[in-house]
């Protein structure tokens, strides 16, 4: 086998080494038709904390309103969108609290940010996301989110965006990691712009440890003061959350910071449909220049030229407050020298 076969296997024995720091399961990420390594994962269902981080979310999405004239019509995709991202965030990212609301009132949305709110620990890492209506109002400059049962010109029955503002304030204060994901028209009202300078190169493991110990309140917007699409493409997403959900799922790296990946998505909405995705902070909610850090918990390793029935790999880890942790290597028949996976330099990821 060539070199470059063989400084895969490496990438991927630093990857399973550095994942077993974290006490994560690695769950099983190649297809049948894939060559390569098969991950094999020690438990039927993959840990949902990482060193007492507890990840936990509020997924919101609106289709059908009830306004009788018409000024909030129906919506495609806001559910279909809500429940995608709810179920990625379930399947490959760990999240193991997580509310979804379909068609929410005013007063479920806000009892259920009260709920979260009572929930939420020190170290936890909190995710909120809305799909549906959003309205700016262009005489007072106000954002609001459109619950269903939001009548027409009626401001009272909108949520307004400095009430999700203080909901969001009080979650920040008791988590450690708070990120606002709006996928509504003028959703970037809700935010303050704050660059965050270039992200690191990947790999940057001293970077992660840095900002996982920063306190973070940040904000992905689908737009800024524009209308956003409903449906991209036929996907059945709209194309803010189609690119969102593309990024995390075909996401090859354990560790990607919500700055990393608000970059990607607002190139790749930008270059596809007429709106431009913001990012920035919450004013005024404690923002230490932190970072939401997502941990991806199935990776999915393409090594070229090798059959996939001639390497099984088993990667075994043990909780994190074990004293021994280990990698085992289990093939299901005998492996050629050459495919053999050698020692490689210890390269933490951070102890989030």
């Amino acid at each position: 086998m060539n070199s470059a076969s063989n400084n895969k296997i490496r990438q991927w024995w630093l990857v399973a080494v550095a994942l077993s720091t974290l006490g994560v399961c690695v769950m099983s990420g190649a297809s049948a038709a894939t060559r390569g390594i098969s991950l094999q994962p020690t438990k039927p269902t993959p840990t949902t904390t990482f060193n007492g981080i507890t990840y936990r979310a509020l997924i919101v999405g609106n289709n059908q309103y009830e306004d009788e004239t018409r000024r909030w019509p129906p919506l495609n995709t806001a559910i279909s969108d809500a429940k995608a991202v709810a179920d990625l965030l379930k399947k490959h990212y760990g999240f193991s609290d997580i509310t979804l609301l379909e068609n929410a009132t005013r007063r479920s949305i806000l009892h259920a940010l009260n709920d979260l709110t009572k929930r939420v620990n020190p170290k936890d890492s909190v995710l909120v996301y809305y799909a549906g209506h959003g309205y700016l109002d262009m005489e007072t400059n106000k954002g609001y989110w459109i619950p269903v049962d939001a009548q027409g010109e009626d401001h009272t029955t909108y949520l307004r965006n400095s009430t999700i503002r203080d909901e969001l304030s009080i979650i920040a204060n008791r988590a450690k990691h708070t990120l606002l994901i709006s996928d509504s028209c003028f959703s970037g009202t809700l935010l303050r712009n704050s660059p965050r300078g270039a992200p690191p190169p990947t790999g940057q493991d001293r970077y992660y440890q840095k900002v996982a110990d920063k306190k973070s309140v940040q904000i992905i917007a689908a737009g800024g003061e524009e209308y956003v699409d409903d449906n991209y493409s036929n996907s059945g997403h709209s194309p803010f959350t189609y690119f969102l959900l593309n990024e995390l799922l075909h996401n090859d790296r354990p560790v990607i910071t919500a700055s990393e990946l608000s970059a990607n998505v607002e190139k790749a909405v930008a270059n596809n449909a007429p709106q431009v995705p913001e990012s920035g902070v919450l004013q005024g909610a404690g923002d230490e220049l932190g970072e939401f850090i997502f941990l991806k918990l199935d990776i999915a390793v393409e090594v070229d030229g090798i059959p996939e029935d001639r390497v099984n790999v088993t990667v075994q880890v043990k909780p994190a407050n074990a004293a021994d942790k280990k990698i085992t290597v289990t093939p299901e028949k005998p492996v050629p020298p050459d495919v053999t996976p050698k020692k490689s330099i210890y390269i933490p990821l951070p102890t989030l």
